[in-house]
């Protein structure tokens, strides 16, 4: 390129940067408001944590600065050590195992052009993803319940009592709806990764006699590192908080089966009406994800 031709063009594009400038910066504006009000409302929830701010009475108008006792209290008392182990079995189980490993099952089986069903499973995760919470727990409780789908048409014909599914398998039946609802996910991630595996490097290990879960588990797997670790991050934040539909379909129970860390926040903050003690939930429920997604960004490393 000659010298007066790369001044001109070095010119026009200090002319569009400057042209978009004010574009680009007002498209941000959304974006940075966002993340203000986010930092500013943790920083009020840290805050709040450690008072004894209430709903009602004297606390809700002069509220008084107790230090820690709102978490000496939380990790001192059953209630929440309960609520961490039941929210990590529902993470693990639901997200984890559920919607990463079945998202990625189906995604590898659903590559096969002998497979015929592609569209229908697409179908029905895609339904599930976009069903709103409310609507798939009334779903999953017509199915679930005594007189449900289950008990009806599954249980009557083999012959077994029927049996409120709600009542006794509340946590298999939160963690079965949560995989359906949230395996839409986890399938397109892994669809669209397994596109760019090279077919070349797996005809290869065919060809050197590597069987179906060797190419899987020596190549395939390798190969998605990044993409596993990503999805990790995600479907474990979101399933840590979740609340709607576990609320919607068990509030919580029963007796406490199904209280997850968010359900237990809602309960402390605006049914008991101590926002001091649900603040404290909050944080400890956001100290725990933050841990868990480190370990995930370091996973998104490649190894040395």
């Amino acid at each position: 390129m000659s010298p007066e031709l790369e001044t001109v063009t070095m010119k026009t594009s200090h002319v569009w940067l400057r042209r978009a400038s004010v574009p680009m910066a007002i498209a941000v504006i959304p974006a940075v408001l966002f993340i203000g009000l986010y930092i500013l409302y943790s920083i009020w929830t840290l805050v709040v944590s450690f008072s004894d701010l209430g709903l009602m009475g004297r606390s809700a108008i002069h509220p008084s600065f107790v230090g820690f006792d709102n978490y000496i209290r939380l990790f001192t008392r059953r209630g929440f050590l309960e609520s961490v182990w039941t929210t990590t079995t529902f993470t693990f189980f639901s997200a984890i195992v559920g919607q990463c490993g079945v998202g990625f099952l189906l995604a590898l089986l659903m590559k096969n052009p002998r497979i015929k069903v592609r569209g229908l499973v697409e179908f029905a995760l895609l339904f599930g993803w976009l069903a709103p919470d409310v609507v798939a727990a009334f779903m999953w409780n017509a199915f679930a319940s005594r007189d449900g789908f289950i008990g009806v048409l599954v249980l009557d014909t083999i012959g077994i009592d029927r049996v409120n599914l709600l009542n006794n398998y509340a946590m298999e039946v939160v963690v079965i709806a949560n995989v359906w609802k949230g395996t839409a996910w986890s399938y397109l991630l892994f669809s669209a990764a397994l596109d760019t595996v090279s077919k070349e490097i797996i005809e290869a290990a065919y060809v050197d006699g590597a069987k179906s879960i060797q190419r899987i588990w020596y190549i395939i797997l390798p190969l998605l590192r990044p993409q596993i670790a990503t999805n990790l991050l995600f479907v474990t934040i979101w399933t840590y908080a979740f609340f709607t539909l576990i609320y919607a379909l068990t509030g919580g129970g029963p007796g406490r089966e199904t209280e997850v860390l968010s359900i237990l926040m809602y309960k402390q903050a605006f049914e008991v009406g101590k926002l001091g003690m649900g603040s404290a939930v909050a944080m400890a429920m956001m100290g725990i994800v933050g841990f868990l997604s480190i370990f995930y960004i370091r996973m998104l490393k490649e190894p040395k």
